[in-house]
C-alpha cells in the first residue's frame, strides 16, 4: 500500500469513527461536541492533534492525480483550521457553539442521523478508494 492509499484509508476511517455516533445517538454526540469545545485547552488540543496530519498531507509526496490533489487541498484546509484552533480558540468556540445550538434547536434528530449517515458513506468511500482504487 503506497502513501496515497494509506492517507485515504486513514482519513476515511477518521471520518467514520467521528461521524458514526451521529447515526445511533445524535443528541449524545452533540452533547459530547459541546463538552469538547468547552475550554481553550481542549480546542488547542484538537488543533495540536490536527497539525501533524495537515503537515503530512501538505509536505509528503503522495504523487499526482485527482486523489492526490484532493488530499493536498484537504491538508491546506486542515492547516488553516489548525491555525484557527491554536491562535483564536475563543472565536472557534463561539462558532462551534452557534452551529451546535442550531443543530440542537432547529434540526430534527432524523436529519442529524441523515447527516451522520452521509458522512459515514463518504468515509467508507474514502476507505474504498484507498484500498481498491488507488
Amino acid at each position: 500500500m503506497d502513501l496515497l492509499s494509506s492517507f485515504c484509508v486513514m482519513i476515511g476511517s477518521l471520518i467514520v469513527l467521528t461521524r458514526g455516533p451521529m447515526i445511533f445517538a445524535p443528541r449524545s454526540t452533540l452533547r459530547f461536541a459541546h463538552r469538547l469545545v468547552a475550554s481553550d485547552l481542549r480546542i488547542r488540543t484538537m488543533g495540536a492533534l490536527l497539525a501533524p496530519l495537515a503537515l503530512a498531507l501538505i509536505a509528503l509526496p503522495v504523487g499526482g492525480g485527482a486523489a492526490a490533489g484532493f488530499l493536498r487541498a484537504l491538508g491546506w484546509l486542515w492547516a488553516a483550521v489548525t491555525v484557527w484552533l491554536l491562535a483564536a480558540p475563543g472565536s472557534y468556540r463561539r462558532f462551534a457553539r452557534g452551529v451546535l445550538a442550531f443543530f440542537e434547536s432547529f434540526v430534527d434528530e432524523a436529519a442529524v442521523r441523515i447527516f451522520g449517515l452521509v458522512a459515514v458513506a463518504i468515509g467508507c468511500a474514502m476507505v474504498y478508494l484507498g484500498m481498491y482504487v488507488v
